[in-house]
């Protein structure tokens, strides 16, 4: 009789709970605060003191002053529980943060001491950081980005094709065309080429550990896609589709080289590309804008995945090929040295021992080719190695080595232009 009384309550507490999940409500946790400040360069973390006084960027605060203190923080936000803070009055209670690198170590003085009054309490959405530029074009495969929700476990991502007509609700918009599900991080990478005119949106939702909506949506995003002919385009892998310092994704258009150039240009970039998947990608992602220019950077990726030289440079004349078959001028840049123990440091991943023989390969033929800019001597130290002060990582360069590239591209377009 008990067993049978058990199996009554659990089907029946299992009905409650698949109600709550499936009923238009959401939880909002109370008491908390919403901290934002200006996003630094190159940053990998911030460092975040909130303190019972005013204190000058440079000067240290007497722990009795600290009420929380953080050096984890990867973005230019944060959500804190005030539950866990004794604080009495928000306008007399102060916060400042500083920029670090992958060490830990200052960047830059901490900000100018702020009231904690200054921030916004009990927020109902996420708030998100990937706000598209409408003066550029959007990225052939977008990304999405966010501050993090306190207590959030997982995150739904939306992605309609016109504004979505329920905003900051909680349940699916009619007008989706795709969504992802994440778990708790800051970020989405999307994987679909938007090769269609039309104007999207993206907007994020948080979910606790029950998959309960912690709030709304966000404010949903637009971005605009025009399949339409680009005179330029970048072609490549993550180091074209951006990001960098570690924790900064490409929808931070600082990391994207091609956001300083002079033109108008097309970002076809896909992280992760090796030079076989950008052949394979070719017709579907490039065509649709049938670039005059294509700049192409690619092969770093194969390298580090083994392959060699002479298989990467038939890969790259595959590349040629298509160029030519479709009237598009390749204008390949010469792949870019690493810091092998950067990398291992950061993504536990150790690089072949023979990475500069193979890359010196590669890049000895691309300087054979009759448009290319060579980029690779600078960003390499006197051992041939990407240092930290262009690349936290190790691997891709970060805003620095993003201008670095992008001023060797400006100086070969004013030769270009005389040929």
């Amino acid at each position: 009789m008990k067993i049978i009384k058990f199996i009554i309550l659990l089907i029946f507490g299992t009905l409650l709970l698949s109600s709550s999940l499936t009923s238009n409500t959401s939880s909002v946790q109370t008491n908390k605060l919403y901290l934002a400040w200006e996003n630094s360069e190159d940053v990998v973390a911030y460092e975040l003191e909130v303190m019972t006084n005013t204190y000058r960027p440079n000067q240290a605060v007497p722990s009795k002053d600290i009420l929380y203190h953080t050096v984890d923080i990867f973005n230019p936000g944060i959500e804190i529980d005030l539950n866990q803070l004794t604080i009495q009055h928000l306008d007399k209670t102060y916060f400042r943060v500083r920029p670090l690198d992958l060490d830990k170590k200052p960047l830059a003085a901490f900000s100018d001491s702020q009231p904690l009054s200054s921030g916004q309490l009990n927020p109902t959405k996420p708030q998100p950081t990937a706000l598209f530029n409408e003066n550029r074009p959007a990225p052939l495969y977008p990304t999405y980005s966010w501050i993090p929700v306190l207590g959030a476990k997982h995150y739904v991502v939306e992605v309609t094709k016109g504004a979505p007509e329920n905003p900051n609700g909680i349940s699916p918009s009619t007008k989706q065309v795709r969504s992802y599900t994440v778990d708790a991080g800051f970020d989405c990478y999307d994987t679909h080429a938007y090769t269609e005119d039309g104007t999207y949106y993206w907007r994020v939702l948080a979910l606790n550990s029950y998959n309960y909506p912690i709030g709304t949506y966000s404010d949903a995003i637009p971005f605009h896609v025009a399949a339409k002919h680009y005179t330029w385009a970048v072609f490549g892998d993550s180091i074209t589709h951006g990001g960098g310092a570690v924790s900064n994704p490409p929808s931070d258009i600082r990391f994207d080289y091609s956001s300083y150039l002079p033109y108008e240009i097309k970002n076809l970039g896909r992280s992760g590309d090796s030079v076989e998947s950008m052949v394979d990608r070719f017709d579907s992602d490039v065509l649709p804008f049938q670039p005059t220019y294509l700049l192409i950077l690619g092969g770093g990726n194969s390298i580090r995945g083994g392959a060699k030289a002479e298989d990467i440079i038939a890969q790259i004349q595959k590349l040629i090929s298509k160029c030519e078959e479709n009237n598009i001028t390749p204008i390949f840049l010469t792949i870019p040295p690493i810091n092998p123990e950067r990398i291992e440091r950061v993504f536990n991943n150790p690089s072949i021992q023979d990475w500069q023989k193979e890359t010196d390969l590669v890049n000895n033929f691309l300087k054979e080719q009759r448009y290319v800019v060579d980029i690779n001597p600078l960003l390499s130290d006197n051992q041939g190695l990407l240092p930290p002060m262009y690349s936290q990582d190790g691997l891709h360069p970060d805003i620095s080595g993003k201008k670095i590239m992008a001023d060797a591209v400006i100086r070969f377009f004013r030769t270009f232009d005389k040929i």
